[in-house]
């Protein structure tokens, strides 16, 4: 039992309640006594992103059996706990119940819960390890969070600002954590490249063409995160110029713009993985502020 509870990794899904609680809150204009109605779609809502996040990460695992058999072999498909068929079944029986539960909150909850279950689906098997692609999909899927909690209130406007927010927010860190591994992937390269010395083998596995192709990459991947950052920025004002959001947000927000601008500024400048680790903790230092000011905005 406990082995297909660690399939689901309970800390994410909690933390993706936690995203639910804030939309939710966000929603009812920051009225806690929506939570103590036993009966309210907010926990619901909880429910079913609790467990459409965890079949999300069932079949992660069932995906990514033959890497985790070398780097994570304790995982409970290559321990042996749990069988790779039990996980798919496991798996497809979370995603059919928080879709069935999703049945009871408004028809966009509904739909999307439908979309998400298919994101998911889809990130697994195709986009995991692709550059772009794959953290829009990660983007997507966080800042949905919070706009599953507003759906399941029927109040989408404020949480689909801060879906905006999270999910730009979440993208410039998810690349930037990528050129972390893509700056340990050259280095490892070249180094096991260097120990055959001979410049036949050097041509055979095509050094050059490799660095060159690694640059790119890198050069593609800084602009993407620099973007992704720039349009938090653009977004992050909105709630207060909309009039949805009062000073104590924009008092808030200053400080946190701060962070995005130094994070930027890192990111753009760094070129090695040191760089490139210090430029992920400043955009996730912004994530965790730009979360604060919104739950100030909304209290005060």
């Amino acid at each position: 039992m406990f082995a297909y509870l660690e399939l689901m990794r309970p800390g994410n899904c909690a933390m993706s309640i936690v995203a639910v609680v804030i939309g939710a809150l966000l929603a009812a204009d920051g009225n806690l006594l929506i939570f103590l109605n036993p009966l309210s779609p907010a926990y619901m809502a909880m429910a079913v992103v609790f467990l459409i996040t965890g079949a999300g990460n069932a079949i992660n695992d069932y995906i990514d059996i033959e890497a985790d058999r070398i780097n994570k072999p304790k995982r409970p498909i290559p321990s042996g706990r749990v069988s790779s068929r039990s996980t798919l079944w496991f798996s497809a029986l979370l995603f059919a119940a928080g879709i069935i539960f999703s049945g009871f909150l408004p028809w966009f909850a509904v739909a999307l819960a439908l979309f998400n279950s298919s994101v998911l689906i889809i990130y697994s098997y195709c986009l995991q390890n692709k550059i772009l692609l794959g953290n829009i999909s990660v983007g997507y899927l966080v800042g949905s969070t919070f706009l599953f909690g507003g759906a399941a209130l029927g109040n989408l406007y404020l949480p689909f600002l801060l879906m905006l927010l999270a999910m730009f927010s979440t993208i410039s860190r998810e690349v930037v954590k990528d050129l972390e591994d893509l700056e340990g992937d050259r280095k490892s390269f070249f180094k096991r490249m260097a120990s055959e010395a001979k410049k036949v083998v050097a041509e055979r596995f095509g050094i050059k063409e490799r660095e060159t192709e690694m640059k790119i990459t890198k050069r593609r991947a800084k602009a993407i995160a620099v973007a992704s950052m720039l349009a938090t920025l653009v977004v992050s004002p909105l709630p207060y110029l909309l009039g949805i959001l009062g000073l104590p947000y924009l008092v808030m927000l200053i400080p946190t713009a701060m962070v995005f601008l130094l994070s930027i500024a890192v990111t753009a400048g760094a070129s090695t993985r040191k760089g490139f680790v210090k430029a992920s903790r400043f955009v996730k230092l912004g994530m965790n502020m730009g979360l604060l000011a919104f739950i100030v905005g909304v209290l005060l």
